[in-house]
């Protein structure tokens, strides 16, 4: 006996859906950032874990930032995917009378999609990027990255599938202090370094290991003891990606701050809104084909 057009359709129609599902890179990602480091403070400091990532990673040690290069704007357009001039994040200090950013960001997109999403951070300031109802974890332990550090990695090891974004201070508080690229900001980038290891270790413990994008970067960079110019030393910033479908090497295809909030949904198999100006990148969510 023929099955009816309409039944059949609607056997095929889960099929369909499945078949046209994007792919999951990952089951989760982890964005960390390390506020104010310049790519060359990265490769200077005493950062064995930042290098190891590298080596077994891929690295854009040529990517930038957005033109207002401070903590808060910068940070924004990180976890947003767009352009300063769109998320509104105008200002770098927190104001509770101002509200949140005026855009999802890709923690929305997450939630939405039904993943868990976390934020730890170490400065006030960037509770304005914790849109309600984005998150199921926001925290704010100390300032200090080893606090930090301790309560990313024990929510880590037992997390469900989704982002988590990590922000440490120190760079940019010594930067502030002693002078970008002086002996004690170069100690403040390793005092990071061993936080970063606590939160790899929580990763790497777990059996589902291969599942995680670990994403390390920086929102902007400095020169002297400040920031927040278009000159290239607060502009460059690392981006550093590890996970068990990155293309390894260092590489020079343009990264822009923008785009790790698309990478970051991508990797979880979320579409990239057609808001952002940022793009996936590429190399981090598939193997290069081997020849």
């Amino acid at each position: 006996m023929k099955r009816p057009l309409l039944a059949l359709g609607l056997a095929l129609a889960p099929q369909l859906a499945l078949a046209q599902a994007p792919p999951r890179p990952y089951d989760h990602v982890v964005v960390v950032s390390f506020d104010g480091m310049r790519p060359d403070g990265m490769e200077r400091a005493e950062a064995p874990t930042l290098h190891r990532l590298r080596t077994e990673g891929a690295a854009a040690l040529g990517a930038v930032t957005v033109g207002d290069s401070s903590t808060l704007p910068s940070h924004s357009s990180m976890l947003s995917g767009v352009e300063v001039r769109a998320h509104g994040m105008t200002f770098d200090d927190f104001h509770a009378d101002r509200g949140f950013i005026r855009v999802p960001t890709a923690l929305s997109f997450a939630h939405d999609a039904g993943f868990s999403t976390a934020m730890f951070v170490s400065k006030a300031k960037l509770r304005h990027i914790a849109v309600p109802g984005s998150l199921d974890v926001w925290s704010r332990p100390h300032w200090s990255c080893e606090r930090v550090a301790a309560a990313a990695a024990e929510y880590l090891s037992t997390a469900t599938p989704g982002i988590t974004f990590i922000h440490f201070s120190e760079p940019d508080d010594s930067g502030h202090r002693f002078g970008w690229m002086r002996a004690r900001y170069l100690q403040a980038i390793a005092r990071s370094d061993r936080c970063f290891t606590t939160v790899m270790s929580s990763v790497e413990a777990r059996a589902d290991r291969g599942r995680f994008l670990v994403i390390a970067t920086a929102d902007h960079g400095g020169h002297g003891r400040r920031h927040g110019t278009h000159a290239p030393e607060d502009l460059h910033i690392p981006w550093v990606a590890w996970g068990s479908q990155v293309t390894r090497g260092d590489f020079s295809d343009p990264v822009r701050t923008t785009d790790t909030a698309a990478t970051a949904l991508a990797a979880l198999g979320v579409a990239v809104p057609a808001s952002f100006t940022g793009r996936p990148v590429q190399r981090v969510l598939a193997p290069a084909p081997t020849p």
